[in-house]
């Protein structure tokens, strides 16, 4: 068994057969065409003719006659293909004409373009050169304008330069007169005053440490001479009162001697009354008449010496507390060497010890008198010393109030240098805000050309030496700015020198505030000239900033002619795109209906 592909072509209800290896040309019968396979046995077998021709089945008895007509339909169909292929060889050729005649539109359409687009690319240069021209006379404008506003900036701050030097030199004049006038006054009353009274004060502190060592010495050689007279006259007591002790033995009466010499020991006024006790009992017992008048003598004197003593005490206790210490042992000293005398054998020991004692009284007398007059010079310069220090307070109340007026005077001062140094602070402030909108412009401007170099790079040479020009002038650009900053450097630098200066110069003489004066006015014109450099420089970078921005500026409107044109050239394209999506829409193949059988 032989099987067999073959096609048929179904056009318009008419359907021919077409053999399996001519499958290929019938896709370019169009779109209304439809190839339907079927597998036979033999050419006499078309069931799919009898379906698509739309003839009724024959019986199963009549299969002569269907091979007859199946045989005749097919002749038929063979007839129709011939004449499809003659039709579709014309049909090809029409198309290929067709596609000769839209390939030569196009190369029209393509040489049309391509004199346009010469004639852009004319155009566009003679733009670019008028954008070029633009750029540059509007950086000239700007120049102009800039270094106007830099001339009328600069002469406002000297203005008002000016207008704060006068008010400093006039506060300082103001300043300097109540300062002349303290200094001459103190240098006038107070000085020769308080240099007399430092050296009164001195005098009178020698001469009290000359005094007071003479009083120590005195009270040294005092003390000497009373311990020497106390250890006599305790040698004198001890013999007495081995006498006494031998004496009152003998006699009935010795219980109220001993209670009397008891009694002594622990209170003065006990021991003078047994002193006279005893006195009166020895002048009983023994007949002689020269002890008596001996006693009652030393007791009188005793008595007159004790208040002579007692007024000396309350005087000195004002003066020397030390004095008074003395002067009370002393008394218990003359008073126990008073009632150690009731003997007759007393006598010639007193005679012996009597001299001394004189000779400590008149010390004595003598130290007191010096020491009075000594209590007496120590007062008066005490009094001395006080009108002193009345005087030197009066002084410092004046001078206090001249400090005063001083201390208003420097808060003025510090006043107005606080409101220059406010006002310098916001022209800093305004030129630091000016400096910053042009930095922003700068970093703008710098921006917008790197965005006009990535677009233009391809398309303009020139724009590489502006771009060079460009760096070139940033860089002169910081170089001028660390310039300006070292300047202002110097110039703080200069004025803190200033400031340290006129201090200096305020506490020295006329002579050395006029020569600081000179030096401070040749430091200013210095100062005023680096100044004015620096802003000639500033001017000079912010007019190439200018023209930077302005020749980025018609760089931009360039390139937004550019844009403007990339929308035509879209159009263009996509009608010379038009042609081959026909011709690709004509060689789309057909709709196949596949059925494949055994």
């Amino acid at each position: 068994m032989v099987y067999r592909r073959k096609y048929w072509v179904v056009r318009d209800h008419h359907v021919s057969v077409v053999p399996g290896h001519s499958r290929d040309a019938m896709w370019r019968f169009g779109p209304h065409l439809c190839l339907l396979p079927w597998v036979v046995r033999d050419h006499h077998d078309f069931p799919l003719f009898q379906k698509c021709s739309k003839q009724p089945k024959a019986p199963p008895s009549s299969s002569i006659t269907t091979s007859s007509s199946s045989s005749l339909a097919a002749e038929t169909s063979i007839k129709q293909v011939e004449k499809v292929k003659e039709d579709t060889s014309l049909t090809r050729w029409e198309k290929a004409e067709n596609e000769v005649l839209v390939l030569k539109k196009q190369l029209e359409a393509a040489t049309q373009r391509n004199s346009t687009l010469e004639d852009r690319i004319s155009h566009l240069d003679v733009a670019l050169k008028e954008c070029v021209r633009q750029l540059r006379q509007v950086r000239e404008e700007q120049e102009q304008k800039v270094q106007e506003a830099m001339v009328k900036k600069t002469g406002e701050w000297e203005s008002t330069k000016a207008e704060l030097e006068t008010k400093l030199s006039n506060v300082h004049a103001q300043l300097q007169a109540p300062k002349s006038e303290a200094s001459s006054v103190i240098c006038s009353d107070l000085g020769p005053k308080l240099d007399a009274a430092e050296k009164e004060n001195v005098a009178l502190k020698a001469e009290v440490l000359s005094m007071s060592e003479e009083l120590e010495l005195r009270i040294i050689e005092r003390d000497l001479s009373t311990q020497a007279a106390e250890t006599v006259s305790k040698r004198h007591l001890e013999s007495i009162r081995r006498y006494a002790t031998n004496d009152l033995k003998s006699f009935s009466a010795s219980s109220v001697c001993v209670e009397s010499f008891d009694d002594r020991q622990s209170d003065v006024g006990d021991r003078l009354v047994a002193v006279e006790n005893d006195v009166q009992k020895a002048s009983c017992l023994e007949p002689s008449d020269c002890e008596p008048c001996h006693s009652e003598s030393w007791a009188s004197a005793l008595i007159t010496e004790l208040d002579h003593f007692k007024k000396e005490k309350s005087f000195r206790k004002n003066l020397m507390v030390s004095s008074g210490e003395l002067d009370l042992t002393d008394d218990f000293l003359e008073m126990e060497r008073l009632a150690a005398l009731p003997d007759a054998d007393s006598g010639s020991c007193s005679h012996g010890v009597r001299p001394a004692l004189d000779q400590n009284r008149s010390d004595e007398v003598t130290l007191k008198s010096e020491l009075e007059a000594m209590i007496n010079r120590t007062a008066e310069l005490e009094e001395e010393l006080e009108k002193k220090e009345e005087e030197k307070e009066k002084l410092e109340m004046a001078l206090s109030q001249w400090q005063k007026q001083l201390e208003t005077s420097w808060s003025q001062l510090n006043e107005v240098e606080m409101r220059l140094t406010d006002l310098q602070k916001n022209m800093l402030s305004a030129a630091q805000k000016s400096k910053q909108a042009v930095e922003e412009e700068a970093r703008i401007t710098h921006e917008r050309m790197e965005v006009t170099e990535s677009r233009l790079m391809d398309v303009e040479e020139e724009m590489k030496n502006l771009l060079l020009n460009d760096q070139l002038l940033q860089e002169e650009v910081d170089r001028e700015r660390a310039l300006s900053a070292e300047n202002e450097a110097k110039c703080g630098e200069l004025e803190d020198e200033n400031l340290n200066m006129k201090r200096d110069a305020e506490l020295q003489h006329e002579i050395e505030i006029q020569r600081v004066a000179v030096s401070d006015e040749q430091l200013k014109v210095k100062q005023e000239q680096e100044l004015a450099v620096a802003a000639s420089q500033f001017a000079g970078a912010r007019r190439l900033f200018s023209s930077l921005a302005q020749q980025l500026k018609s760089l931009a409107a360039v390139d937004d002619f550019f844009a403007d044109s990339d929308p035509m050239c879209n159009h263009t394209d996509e009608g010379l795109l038009s042609p081959k999506n026909e011709l690709h829409h004509l060689s789309s193949p057909p709709v196949l209906i596949s059925a494949e059988q055994r």
